[in-house]
């Protein structure tokens, strides 16, 4: 294992200082995390690298970002959350749980947990506890009382048949189970060995194979045994006070480690817990109890750590992401192993902030020390691990104003051998390395405006920014105050002037932009205002490499002199911030930039950022940055308001192989229905089950945040898209097809792990299916054709009508009129010689003319759209009846079924119905001698009937001549899809029936 490496807090006052030694970096859950209850009784990692925990308040799973809860239901229904206070997965991959005071076992995916009952009642009032064997055998072991198992074919827990076997009336406390597979049961009674090859128990006072452990005679009120990897005996018991042994049976050696885990209180302390790393180092837990035990001095040194508070310890697991997680009844600890070396101090503020504004290495005759420089407490030196040097001497003789102590800028002047502090109101501190004397300076040519920055060009020039924007050259060989002269003035002040690789001066500026100018006569080379950068104000500034300088203060411009092209970066391309507090470049070209959400690193080459996230150490760092340094030794140091950080980035490994992410949850319309880890996932949705959000991760809790991760749905993106902070894809209303989500992780050199990928498929609803929309076409087609078959019939009905009415025009108008004429030739012939003839022709001339009249009203009458109905068809019947029997004293009676009036017929069979009618009456009228007449209307389901009966004088029917009247109304009646006959005897009268079938 990698050596657990320290860093160091240490809280200052103004005259000591004090240090807080930190094993570990700690990450704590509770419940402003999500967790459901800080009372954590129990954790379990599974296969898949998920934490299960159990709480006080239930069930939960972490992936590294975020918890889910689960309901625990039986069959019989929804239960009320309860404790989960135990969690196990047996071999077969099934997850038992202690819930309240219930065993059973629990599906996940279904949130179902089946009881297993107790066979008969028990007594439980001193506890219990859930422990498995290497078989997969599961035992509840009930404190001081007995040993059941669960029986799983017959459903029960119970003392039958038990698979391990204790002497009579020895009271359980805990199991284990050796390399060779024997069992030792610590009892109050002392420790038994049961031996299931040959059913054997082993005692004090049965031990015929000689267990050095069961020699022990005192070892009563045992509460855990347990058998490192390297064969040393942990056994912790009770006489009458609490005891931890261990026994080597190398040098056969006990020792009695209890007054090594004492805390330094008189709290109540239980160690009942024990936890074997992968690198075989034992840790120790329990009430007021966290110790680890170092194998060398071979003893324990409990880990006291003020970020770790605790009373209770339930249960410690190791995670190969490189920690132990701690169950706690503080809530959820992770303390991370993969801790990296970095050196912090942060400054007591009890008597006000240090506004640390600069960071200087400084190395003097071969001792390194490093320099830092507050607004408003002066200067500091710290040498590293040691602490803080004391710097009074610097201070003797200064002027009494307060920006003696103000200071903005550091420099190390190697050429002259001294130190340089930049102050404030245009005061100069400069320190002699060798005689440790310290002057202090007001140059006339800086005109009391504060001081910024300093540079050195490579003949050992220094070059000064100040606040009013002037650039200060000197050139002077030692201390010199006439070596000072104005170079140049802008507009703004000059937070950072840098000599770049070709010997020219850049300036920044605050109203500006940045500046390149001439070291020799001034003349500026180049000037970068926001037509080229984002902004004018800038206040970081840096030279990569020869074409390309960093320059920024809110978002990062990268510059390339050879080019002209400039690149801006902000937070959406993975900034941790827009604001920069300082860059500094490693010796592998990489920029490390200061932001107040902790350090991100730039790979200039490719354009990516590598973030350490809250899992990291430096997510804790403060976010009040102002500058840093890189040191001689490869070491990068940033300060904040009131601390210092120390590191090598060299520590921090590169491109490290993308992991396969898992989708860690599957939700449609914000419930869980799945994630990769299931065997079955659920493949289809119907169309109405069409939002879903995709939660996906790194199974690994220390370095899942150090990744980039892109996602895509094919099927409606193809194009992959960069996850945003919280790991989550969401898709709302999608509509029905084939679908397949991936998930990738990336490096910061842009190396793409493999995808995970879930395929599934959104069914089309009944009105989205191919056929369905096929039919629906037809249908169109259908009312189309239809359509077009009503508008070519109305066309044809219009033709027909016209026809119809230019044969009647023809037949009936046109015969008549053609009559008319002749019979008026003839009698204007015989007007003058035949008077009686001539007044006969104009007789039937007027009998033609009412006949044709009485046609054109027939006509006129059937294709007005208002005489449409029955009951104007039967009132226009009952007016020429009454017409035409009138003039013959004919009286008639007219019955008329109610049916026959909601009866709908076409144009034409109103009038073929009107004629057959009309042509009954006449002959009526005109043949039958009768003096009265009966009509009739009836509808007998679909078949309509029509009745003229008169009472007159018959006739044989066998002299029935067919003349064109009967003719015609037989055509009638065909057309009519109906039958016309006529019953009559001479003597009876004439009945004239006409049927239709409707």
């Amino acid at each position: 294992m990698r050596k657990i490496l320290y860093f160091l807090f240490f809280l200052l006052s103004l005259h000591a200082a004090s240090a807080e030694t930190k094993r570990f970096y700690v990450t704590r859950l509770g419940t402003a995390e999500g967790l459901a209850s800080n009372q954590v009784l129990t954790v379990l990692k599974d296969k898949h690298n998920y934490l299960w925990i159990g709480s006080s308040n239930g069930l939960q799973r972490f992936d590294g970002r975020k918890f889910m809860t689960y309901q625990i239901d039986t069959p019989e229904g929804r239960q009320p959350t309860q404790s989960v206070s135990e969690i196990l997965v047996d071999r077969k991959e099934k997850m038992w749980l202690r819930v309240g005071d219930q065993y059973g076992s629990y599906i996940p995916e279904k949130q179902e947990f089946t009881i297993y009952p107790f066979e008969k009642k028990e007594d439980r009032f001193q506890g219990e506890s859930l422990w498995m064997d290497s078989k997969g055998n599961l035992f509840v072991i009930l404190n001081n009382n007995k040993l059941l198992w669960i029986d799983q074919e017959k459903g029960i827990i119970t003392d039958q048949n038990l698979p391990i076997q204790l002497p009579d009336g020895w009271r359980p406390r805990s199991i284990f189970e050796d390399r060779k597979g024997r069992y030792w049961i610590s009892s109050i009674e002392g420790i038994s060995v049961y031996d299931p090859q040959n059913g054997a128990i082993y005692t004090h006072e049965s031990n015929p194979l000689g267990l050095e452990v069961l020699k022990k005679p005192d070892l009563t009120y045992v509460f855990n045994v347990f058998e490192d990897s390297e064969g040393i005996f942990w056994i912790n018991y009770w006489a009458p006070d609490e005891r931890l042994l261990s026994y080597d049976a190398l040098t056969k050696v006990w020792k009695n480690h209890k007054s090594e885990l004492s805390p330094q209180n008189t709290n109540y302390q239980e160690a009942f817990g024990s936890l074997e790393l992968p690198h075989a180092e034992i840790w120790r837990y329990g009430i007021q109890t966290l110790a680890s035990f170092d194998r060398r001095s071979k003893t324990f040194t409990p880990l006291i750590q003020s970020d770790i508070r605790f009373d209770k310890i339930s249960k410690l697991i190791w995670d190969d992401a490189g920690g132990i997680w701690m169950a706690t009844d503080a809530g959820l600890y992770f303390l991370h192993f993969d801790t990296p070396s970095i050196y912090f101090q942060e400054r007591n503020t009890q008597n006000g902030n240090f506004e640390y504004q600069a960071v200087e290495e400084v190395i003097h005759r071969g001792d390194t020390s490093v320099w830092v420089g507050s607004w408003g407490k002066g200067i500091g030196i710290i040498k590293p691990l040691r602490g803080e040097l004391e710097t009074d001497w610097m201070y003797r003789g200064a002027p009494t104003a307060s920006e003696a102590r103000q200071v903005w800028d550091i420099h190390h002047d190697k050429k002259r051998n001294l130190v340089w502090g930049a102050l404030q109101k245009g005061l100069l501190q400069v320190i002699e390395l060798d005689s440790k004397k310290v002057h202090f300076l007001y140059p006339e040519v800086f005109e009391g405006s504060t001081i910024r920055t300093i540079a050195e060009d490579a003949k050992g020039n220094l070059w000064f920014g100040t606040q009013g924007g002037s650039i200060i050259k000197y050139e002077g060989a030692g201390i010199d105050k006439a070596g000072f002269r104005r170079y140049r003035k802008f507009q703004g002040r000059i937070p950072k002037v840098l000599i770049s690789n070709d010997q020219h001066l850049w300036v920044t500026t605050t109203n500006e932009g940045v500046y390149e100018l001439d070291l020799q006569d001034g003349k500026i080379l180049r000037h970068l205002d926001n037509s080229i950068l984002n902004s004018n104000n800038n206040e970081r500034l840096m030279q990569v490499n020869d074409s390309i300088f960093l320059i920024g203060f809110e978002l990062l411009n990268k510059y390339n002199i050879r080019s002209g092209q400039n690149e801006v970066f902000s937070y959406s391309d993975g900034m941790l911030s827009n604001t920069i507090f300082g860059m500094e470049m490693d010796s592998e070209g990489l920029v490390w930039i200061y932001t107040p959400n902790g350090l991100t690193r730039f790979d200039v080459q490719n354009n990516t950022f590598y973030s350490f996230g809250k899992n990291h150490f430096f997510s804790n760092i403060p976010s009040d940055g102002r500058s840093g340094t890189r040191f001689a030794n490869g070491e990068l140091a940033f300060v904040s308001n009131n601390g210092i950080i120390i590191f090598d980035p060299m520590q921090f490994a590169r491109n490290l192989p993308p992991p396969i992410p898992s989708i860690t949850s599957i939700e449609l319309f914000g419930l869980y229905i799945g994630d990769s880890s299931l065997p079955e996932m659920r493949k289809e949705f119907s169309s109405n089950e069409n939002s879903l959000s995709f939660d996906f991760n790194i199974l690994n809790f220390s370095k899942q945040d150090r990744f980039t991760y892109y996602y895509r749905l094919i099927g409606a993106e193809p194009d992959w898209i960069k996850a945003n902070g919280n790991f989550q894809a969401v898709y709302s209303l999608l509509p029905p097809g084939d679908y397949q989500f991936e998930v990738r992780s990336a490096n910061e050199a842009g190396i793409f792990s493999d995808s995970v990928v879930y395929q599934f498929e959104i069914k089309p609803s009944l009105v989205q299916t191919w056929w369905f929309k096929a039919l629906l076409g037809l249908i169109f087609i259908g009312i189309v054709y239809l359509i077009y078959r009503m508008h070519v019939n109305r066309i044809l009905a219009v033709v027909k009508l016209r026809s119809r009415l230019a044969r009647d025009l023809h037949d009936d108008m046109g015969s008549t009129l053609s009559t008319i004429n002749i019979l008026s030739s003839m009698a204007k012939t015989k007007i003058g010689t035949d008077p009686a003839k001539s007044s006969e022709y104009i007789s039937k001339i007027s009998e033609n003319s009412q006949r044709m009249m009485e046609a054109m009203d027939d006509i006129v009458w059937s294709i007005k759209p208002q005489n449409d109905t029955m009951e104007k068809l039967i009132a226009r019947m009952r007016e020429f009846a009454n017409e035409a029997l009138e003039s013959k004293d004919i009286l008639f009676n007219m019955e008329i079924d109610e049916k026959v009036l909601g009866m709908k017929l076409s144009m034409d069979a109103r009038r073929d119905l009107f004629l057959i009618f009309k042509e009954g009456i006449n002959n009526a009228a005109k043949y039958s001698k009768a003096s009265r007449l009966f009509i009739s209307f009836a509808l007998e389901r679909s078949l309509f009937i029509l009745k003229i009966k008169d009472y007159g004088v018959g006739f044989n029917l066998n002299d029935l001549d067919d003349g064109n009247g009967l003719e015609n109304m037989k055509k009638r009646a065909a057309n009519l899809n109906g039958s016309l006959t006529i019953n009559s005897k001479p003597g009876e009268g004439t009945e004239l029936i006409l049927r239709i079938n409707l």
